[in-house]
């Protein structure tokens, strides 16, 4: 059989700048005025300001340009991808993760289903507590092998990291991150509306987690030789040892403290990737290997993590080159002007139908904030909606940013990661999308008829 052609993820992200670019000749040009919030300190789109200003039409040397600037603008996440893959890599290194995992699949093997919802709910609670995102690409290689181990593909992976991370995220009614910008912005109480967002997160994450189980007994039942690798074979079985022990101990009190760092001490990716410089030294003199080879290992990490990161730049140009054309505005103000014109309900549902259109685009959750918020939340308010409902429709979006849209570097990074093509994905995710999307439009009815 004729292998099966996918689309090259670089060549897809080029495909989109060029589009990006190609739309600055057609799109007409004009900004939002922009001020600094006395509150919050916050750089913020004023109201009613929206007028066009020249153009300036994006050429070829402008798109070649727009690759390194991207680049430069995602520093901060490309150099959390080498350092957290670095000491992941050796923590694997030591043998700690491999014979776990063989005691995980010897206990448990015969009850995945208990694997993957352990699995899980890591990542739920991370997604929940701080928008987790980024950081699933430090476990992508390491969830690839246990899901070979339980006869499940690539797919299954990311399934249980990137997707219930963001589903949770999406969903959560205690998110540091969406709600602690999206709440004071719109004025509210940080985490109000708490009831009504616990029923949707506990319905979003039933439908999420019994997709998963769902699929994956569907998998192993089939085994189909296509889909699933030749099970690798176990490493020699020396047991867990007191050095994987602390291996291990030292990888989850990282783990812990990008947590707490992140809720307690506002953390991030700077912050992020320190923790990870320091469990990967930590790691590798505690499991034996010695400076030498721990430092081997972080460069054998660096390696297989260049691509990944590089996709992250890539996708990073499309907003350059759409903030450059000065175009990025002018999509926002096409997607929220018309709702002025719906019904109550219709104009509800709307906000969360702009917002996740405008996350193609713009697959920053905090860019889309500083961009969308300040025109819902006084839509909103001539609407006669609850500001609760601006909130609800940024947060339910990014099910598009996290999980769609080719825009997101971050997604195509660990698509690369686990070897499995975009279209693929975009299949495997496509079900339960359409019951999320069917809950946050259902959301978003319900939140209309309610008070602020």
């Amino acid at each position: 059989m004729a292998p099966s052609r996918s689309i090259d993820p670089l060549l897809l992200i080029c495909a989109l700048i060029v589009v990006a670019a190609l739309a600055t000749w057609v799109v007409p040009a004009g900004r939002y005025e922009r001020a600094p919030d006395a509150r919050t300190g916050q750089t913020m789109v004023v109201p009613g300001s929206y007028a066009e200003v020249p153009a300036t039409p994006i050429g070829p040397w402008g798109v070649l340009v727009s690759i390194p600037q991207g680049l430069s603008g995602a520093a901060a996440v490309i150099f959390y991808v080498f350092l957290a893959g670095g000491a992941l890599t050796i923590v694997e290194a030591t043998g700690a993760i491999g014979n776990t995992l063989d005691a995980v699949v010897r206990r448990f093997g015969h009850r995945p289903s208990l694997v993957l919802l352990l699995v899980s709910s890591l990542f739920l609670v991370g997604g929940a507590s701080y928008a987790m995102y980024e950081e699933v690409l430090a476990f992508v290689p390491v969830l690839c092998v246990l899901m070979r181990r339980l006869r499940l593909d690539n797919r299954m992976a990311l399934g249980v990291s990137l997707g219930t991370a963001s589903v949770a995220a999406a969903f959560s009614p205690v998110n540091t991150f969406h709600l602690g910008i999206s709440q004071p912005m719109a004025e509210l109480p940080l985490f109000s509306w708490f009831g009504f967002r616990v029923v949707m997160f506990v319905l979003a994450m039933g439908i999420w987690l019994g997709y998963l189980l769902w699929v994956a007994s569907r998998a192993r039942v089939a085994a189909t030789a296509d889909v699933v690798e030749a099970e690798p074979a176990p490493m020699a079985a020396r047991g867990r040892g007191p050095r994987d022990v602390i291996v291990l101990a030292i990888m989850n009190a990282g783990m812990a403290s990008l947590v707490v760092g992140a809720i307690s001490w506002g953390w991030g990716l700077v912050e992020f990737s320190a923790v990870f410089v320091a469990m990967g030294f930590a790691a590798g003199l505690a499991g034996g290997l010695g400076w030498h080879r721990t430092a081997q290992q972080y460069a054998e990490g660096f390696r297989r993590l260049a691509f990944a990161a590089v996709l992250i730049g890539f996708a990073r140009a499309i907003s350059v080159v759409l903030e450059r054309g000065a175009i990025l505005d002018t999509i926002s103000r096409a997607l929220f002007g018309p709702l002025q014109s719906l019904s109550h309900d219709g104009a509800a549902l709307m906000l969360f139908v702009s917002e996740s259109l405008i996350s193609f685009p713009i697959p920053s959750d905090s860019g889309k904030a500083m961009i969308t918020l300040p025109l819902m939340i006084p839509l909103a308010d001539l609407l006669g909606l609850s500001r609760q409902l601006a909130v609800n429709a940024y947060t339910y979006s990014g099910l598009v940013s996290n999980l769609v849209t080719p825009a997101a570097g971050s997604l195509l990074a660990m698509l690369a990661l686990a070897d499995v093509p975009y279209g693929r994905w975009l299949r495997f995710v496509a079900p339960p999308l359409v019951l999320l999307f069917l809950l946050a439009a259902a959301a978003m009815a319900v939140g209309a008829r309610m008070g602020p």
